[in-house]
């Protein structure tokens, strides 16, 4: 389902650029640029829905540097370390994996 909203999202954006060139009424290219658009929402929501949540996890080096950072009363160092190696995790899930070194 995917992959067909992506294509009819291409055919209706090629509907547009051809409008444009031709006799078509002008409401034609403004409807298929609608229809592209909703088309490439509906393909990302798919996209979006079909991803897995994985949990982040340190490695043993890591957690020995976080730790090292904790001991040494660094607690929000050791958690900004962790979102510099976890891309995308927020503050408060690197918080949690801090505390639970």
């Amino acid at each position: 389902m995917r992959i067909v909203s992506f294509v009819l999202a291409a055919v209706f954006s090629l509907v547009a650029v051809v409008a444009v060139y031709t006799t078509v009424p002008g409401w034609v290219g403004t409807v298929a640029i609608v229809a592209a658009g909703l088309f490439l929402v509906l393909g990302f929501a798919e996209q979006y829905r079909r991803q897995e949540r994985v949990e982040p996890q340190l490695d043993d080096e890591q957690r020995l540097t976080v730790r090292r950072m904790k001991e040494e009363g660094n607690t929000q160092l050791a958690i900004q370390q962790v979102q510099l190696w976890l891309r995308g995790v927020s503050q408060e899930d690197a918080a949690r994996i801090v505390r639970g070194v």
